[in-house]
């Protein structure tokens, strides 16, 4: 039986091993996947025992660099990066690679972020900082900037210091520091005034899934984007190292599926409901939330309940001030635990709103056929319905694959079988 490990200094935060795990379940191979802490003053002798003990092992902070003169020989793209996080042991001798570049640029591409000709700032000067400078420049990035607390680096053209950053504008801004991982959560690496100044926020921390960061940079209307999915696909990429065999991009979506509901479980989640108007949020929602004992909100009321308005009012100051309020509702409602949210049916239209969610909870697509919605519903509540029901049937063609590609998990909602959505939707969370 393969014996695999992660070390690091501390690694109680570490979801590694459900990761590799899930792996060995899925191919139904045989294998072992331990945490292994090594003190600093350890490292030299640590690494002497991984290569008797252990087949390969991953590195993690603050190793990922200083292992390297431990190594007998390493890729050419760890070379490159000057960090290993991934090792496997052949013929007695250990070789060191990096899976970060390939994690990192599978983050970016399932989050829908563009890397070609956009400006990029990098938090951090680390192992995790090199590998993700590396890969953002081998897809085309425009620029890549590195922000350094150490006065000493910021001397060439690639690295400015983090006094620059108040006045620095760009596309992209990357958190390769543990600042805001388990346990200190209530850490943020910036202020409001730096966010503001870039279009996405991606922060590779990945417990909490939801950093104050990202809550931050939501709050302020940015597209948020977490680091779960990029570990999951690291961990891929090192199984693929020491197996020689290629992984399926599909094992990467189902393991980060579980590991998120896992996460979700035993930190307390949402679920959000999402899908065209009248597709049966509300009611499938509240049945849902009364069999799993917990509360119900539907965010048009949620609006109505902290706008004073309703919704018609709202929609008549023009749609962007109820797009508005619903942000609000929905960031609102995703720092609180254990709801199940029926959202307005254009909630996705925004990244914000995408990114609140899927980083607070579980995202389920209602899936409805559009002509069974138009034969029965109600114009006279819905504003964007004024001119008749047949507008529906354009309104969901311009935002079908937003629904989908937007949601972590598709429901079909049954015409006569009420409770089998509901049990499906209940399904994911039990």
């Amino acid at each position: 039986m393969k014996k695999y490990c992660v070390i690091g200094e501390k690694l109680t935060h570490t979801m590694s091993p459900q990761i590799h795990k899930a792996y060995f379940d899925y191919y139904k191979k045989q294998g072992v996947y331990e945490v292994t802490q090594i003190p600093m003053q350890d490292m030299e002798g640590g690494c002497k025992e991984l290569l008797l003990q252990y087949d390969g092992f991953n590195v993690t902070v603050p190793y990922k660099e200083k292992v390297l003169k431990y190594l007998d020989g390493t890729s050419q793209e760890a070379k490159s990066i000057g960090a290993v996080n991934a090792v496997i042991k052949s013929g007695g001798r250990l070789y060191g690679y990096n899976t970060d570049p390939y994690g990192f640029g599978e983050l970016l591409k399932v989050n829908g972020v563009d890397v070609k000709g956009k400006s990029f700032v990098i938090l951090g000067s680390g192992g995790a900082s090199k590998s993700v400078s590396y890969i953002l420049k081998k897809m085309g990035a425009e620029s890549v900037k590195i922000a350094s607390r150490n006065r000493a680096k910021c001397g060439d053209s690639e690295h400015i210091t983090y006094e620059c950053l108040q006045n620095y504008k760009g596309d992209v801004l990357v958190n390769t520091t543990p600042v805001g991982m388990y346990p200190n959560v209530d850490a943020c690496p910036v202020s409001d005034e730096v966010i503001c100044n870039f279009a996405i926020i991606v922060d590779i921390v990945y417990n909490p899934m939801f950093t104050k960061l990202l809550q931050s940079a939501v709050r302020l209307g940015k597209k948020a984007v977490g680091g779960l999915y990029m570990l999951v696909a690291q961990a891929m990429k090192s199984q693929e190292i020491w197996s020689n065999s290629a992984a399926d991009k599909r094992v990467t979506r189902e393991i980060y599926n579980k590991l998120a509901k896992q996460y979700f479980l035993a930190n307390g989640g949402n679920i959000y409901l999402t899908g065209i108007m009248s597709c049966g949020k509300t009611v499938k929602g509240k049945r849902a939330a009364r069999e799993l004992g917990w509360k119900f909100v539907d965010t048009d009321e949620y609006v109505e309940e902290i706008s004073g308005k309703s919704v018609k009012q709202l929609f008549d100051e023009g749609e962007k001030v109820f797009r508005d309020w619903e942000s609000k509702a929905i960031l609102e409602l995703s720092q609180q635990k254990n709801l199940v949210v029926a959202t307005g049916g254009g909630a996705i239209l925004r990244d914000r709103n995408v990114s609140a969610m899927r980083l607070s909870g579980i995202v389920v697509m209602i899936e409805r056929n559009i002509e069974d919605i138009i034969a029965n519903v109600r114009t006279d509540t819905r504003p964007l319905l004024k001119d008749g029901a047949d507008k529906l049937r354009s309104i969901y063609e311009s935002r079908k694959d937003r629904y989908y590609s937007t949601c972590d998990k598709v429901v079909k909602s049954y015409e006569n079988d009420l409770y089998k959505t509901v049990k499906e939707i209940v399904k994911i969370v039990k």
